[in-house]
């Protein structure tokens, strides 16, 4: 039992001498890092909550040449197109577009921007399985609407060093 403990105690020590430190450890109840450099506001809407969580996902190493804390907001338009009608008048093709214009606040002054995804979605003729498609498809534009973002502030970023 003693060579168990110690054991452990060795294995403790070893652990934190090595600097490790558990991935949720500076996680706070709003989902930012406290190591993180990049503030994300609110954005409004369920769509909006999915860009914000895969921007702060994103940004979470922060960006090359920001040292200190900056604000990043997002004012973020969605919508729905129809397109390709059948011979019948129905609709068998629809794109969700999101456009997000970004301001990062930095303390050398802002980055502005703009960023846009399009998601095709095959559209059904059950109400539910459209439904269904299409929030898929918002889901997967709002990803791809961040790493959009995320990749044009580190090229503004470093085109202004």
């Amino acid at each position: 039992m003693k060579r168990l403990i110690s054991v452990l105690l060795v294995a403790t020590l070893a652990v934190s001498a090595c600097g490790f430190r558990p991935l949720y450890a500076g996680q706070d109840p709003s989902g930012s890092f406290s190591g993180q450099s990049i503030a994300v506001d609110n954005i409004p809407g369920r769509s909006g909550y999915m860009l914000r969580q895969a921007l702060l996902r994103d940004l979470a190493i922060g960006l090359p040449g920001i040292e200190s804390g900056a604000v990043l907001t997002v004012t973020l338009d969605e919508r729905v197109e129809r397109a390709t009608l059948l011979p019948d008048g129905a609709v068998s093709r629809s794109y969700y577009t999101a456009t997000g214009d970004y301001v990062l606040q930095t303390i050398d002054g802002p980055i502005i921007g703009n960023a846009e995804s399009q998601v095709p979605f095959a559209a059904t003729q059950s109400p539910y399985t459209d439904v269904s498609a299409q929030s898929y498809a918002a889901e997967r534009a709002m990803e791809e609407l961040a790493r959009t973002i995320v990749d044009r502030l580190r090229i503004q970023v470093q085109s202004e060093q």
